[in-house]
């Protein structure tokens, strides 16, 4: 290739696989590989004897042309909180979106937590990101998913050119829930009535039992929604036996409140446990 040729494409290819393992009755983190610019901190032991991990990007956001693939492997039994340390940045792409992976195996009787900050898309960026979550009987998934209109600070309001998101979570190799979005500014405004309603925020929580067909009670995770203030949205119960809540937040700080304590009524609520700050650990 000559100095003045062009790359066939920018960017760089992540991987993260995890593997977690029960052990004399606690989970225990068994098999580690990562290239970056995905990475991974050691995980933290919690007092029920689950594991606390936190995932990194630790070059500092998403480029344009990344291609990142991340896979998490719990076995039976086990419990595994996850989250990151920050908001993920998307950074503009001249070319080809971002692309983001994550796929989740849950064995028998585990549970999982997936708790990542909310993205801050920047002016130009384009991201597509899927999340599937794999789950066997009587096993549990939490799940928080949000996004920012931009910088805020900077006054850069819905300047990205395209997030596509989807989420899937399936019991035993079927679709049990679906949820697919596709924000793109230049083709239909997002701050007016309809849409985002002059919001600048935009978050849910996703929870679900694998092997129970009893409808959960939504009534706490919708009043912890519409108790916080600077927050509109709502929550309902799933026909599959879960809970799920949509929210939009005037401000950053709204929408961590919102996630917070609506975490903290679903993991009550769906394995018995309280819930704490993710980030004094």
């Amino acid at each position: 290739m000559s100095c003045c040729s062009r790359p066939e494409r920018v960017g760089r290819d992540g991987f993260l696989r995890l593997v977690f393992e029960q052990r004399s009755g606690r989970t225990v983190l068994t098999g580690k590989r990562f290239t970056l610019p995905l990475q991974v901190l050691e995980p933290s032991r919690l007092p029920d004897g689950s594991l606390y991990v936190m995932l990194l990007n630790p070059s500092g956001g998403i480029l344009g042309g990344d291609r990142l693939r991340t896979e998490i492997v719990l076995g039976a039994d086990t419990h595994v909180v996850l989250t990151t340390p920050s908001a993920s940045k998307v950074y503009r792409a001249s070319d080809q979106p971002a692309r983001c992976e994550t796929e989740i195996s849950v064995g028998q009787g585990a549970t999982v937590e997936y708790l990542p900050d909310h993205l801050i898309p920047h002016p130009g960026a384009a991201l597509a990101q899927n999340l599937a979550i794999r789950m066997a009987r009587q096993s549990c998934a939490i799940v928080y998913d949000a996004v920012a209109a931009g910088r805020i600070g900077r006054d850069e309001r819905w300047r990205f050119r395209e997030i596509r998101s989807e989420i899937s979570i399936h019991f035993d190799g079927v679709i049990r829930f679906l949820s697919r979005s596709s924000l793109a500014p230049s083709s239909r405004p997002l701050d007016g009535s309809g849409v985002m309603e002059g919001f600048d925020y935009f978050g849910s929580i996703i929870a679900l039992r694998h092997g129970t067909s009893i409808k959960a009670d939504h009534r706490a995770l919708d009043t912890a929604i519409h108790e916080t203030p600077d927050v509109w949205g709502g929550a309902t119960s799933l026909a599959t036996g879960g809970l799920f809540g949509k929210f939009l937040a005037r401000s950053a700080d709204a929408l961590s409140r919102t996630m917070a304590r609506g975490w903290s009524v679903v993991r009550q609520h769906m394995i018995g446990l309280p819930g704490f700050d993710l980030r004094k650990l």
